[in-house]
């Protein structure tokens, strides 16, 4: 019935528990679909009654036509609601907030580390063996020769020491230091 393909296609962990009531609105649902044969498959569904009578199916997993909508399960909006507001069973609430988890590591990784090391760096031009304009834009221009980084070579002050905080932001993340 293509459950796999369904989660991935909403990211959502698991098929949703809460069947449809019928009248509200949503923007997605998981929908099964009664195909020719007494088969079944999924489908993703949405209903806004402004706009339709009943439910639009927007995608159906399967390559045969369904011939009708049996059960809709209505996807919990995660980004708007917190995971314990979710209707959702344990198992799917501890998936969620696993992913809500992973997502704010992924986010945050290093971003206060990288900020540290830019505030204080070692020297103005961030390493120590550049003293002058002319010094840094010769190792910008040698970097981006050696990394076959496109882009010309900064002119101005300010726009050179941007180049150099990044250059050394990258080397410190590929060093691993944090």
């Amino acid at each position: 019935m293509f459950e796999k393909e369904v989660c991935q296609y909403l990211g959502i962990p698991s098929i949703p528990l809460k069947e449809w009531d019928g009248t509200s609105p949503f923007t997605k649902a998981v929908a099964v679909l009664s195909l020719a044969f007494g088969k079944k498959a999924y489908g993703v569904a949405r209903f806004e009654p402004t706009k339709e009578s009943e439910p639009n199916i927007v995608k159906v997993f399967n390559s045969e036509p369904f011939v009708g909508i049996e059960k809709l399960f209505v996807v919990p909006e995660y980004m708007e609601t917190s995971v314990e507001d979710a209707d959702l069973d344990d198992e799917s609430k501890k998936k969620a907030e696993e992913l809500a988890h992973q997502g704010d590591e992924i986010i945050n990784a290093g971003k206060h580390d990288d900020d540290k090391a830019l505030e204080n760096p070692p020297t103005p031009y961030y390493f120590d063996n550049i003293t002058s304009d002319e010094e840094a834009i010769a190792f910008i221009a040698a970097y981006n020769k050696k990394n076959k980084t496109g882009g010309r070579v900064p002119k101005t002050h300010d726009t050179i020491l941007m180049r150099l905080a990044v250059i050394y932001a990258d080397q410190k993340k590929a060093s691993g230091v944090e």
